[in-house]
C-alpha cells in the first residue's frame, strides 16, 4: 500500500478543488477525506483476499510484521496490489465527487 501521501495529499486537493480553503479547514477535510479512503482500501483489500488470507494477515498484524512485510504479503495476495489500490483510489474520487458515498 505504497502510496505516496504528499502526491496523493496533492491529488485529493486538486480534485476537490480546495486549492483556496484556509489551510486549517484544509486539513481537516484532507484528513477526513484520507481516513475514509484507506476504510475503503482496507474493506476492498479484505474483501478480494479471502477469509483464508484474512486470516494469515491477522497472524501477520499479531507477529508485529514491518510495513514491508505486509506490503509484500499484500502483493503475494493479490498481484498488482499497487495498481488495485490505485483504482480504489479512482473510484473513491469518482464517488465522493459524484456525491455518492
Amino acid at each position: 500500500m505504497a502510496l505516496d501521501q504528499e502526491a496523493l495529499k496533492k491529488e485529493l486537493i486538486e480534485a476537490f478543488h480546495l486549492e483556496g480553503v484556509p489551510a486549517d479547514k484544509q486539513e481537516e477535510l484532507l484528513s477526513k477525506i484520507g481516513e475514509a479512503l484507506l476504510k475503503r482500501i482496507f474493506l476492498e483489500t479484505m474483501e478480494k483476499m479471502g477469509d483464508e488470507n484474512v486470516k494469515e494477515y491477522e497472524e501477520l498484524l499479531d507477529k508485529e510484521a514491518k510495513q514491508e512485510e505486509l506490503e509484500a504479503f499484500f502483493e503475494s495476495k493479490i498481484p498488482g496490489y499497487n495498481i488495485f489500490v490505485r483504482g480504489v483510489v479512482t473510484k473513491f474520487k469518482e464517488e465522493l465527487a459524484e456525491g455518492a458515498m
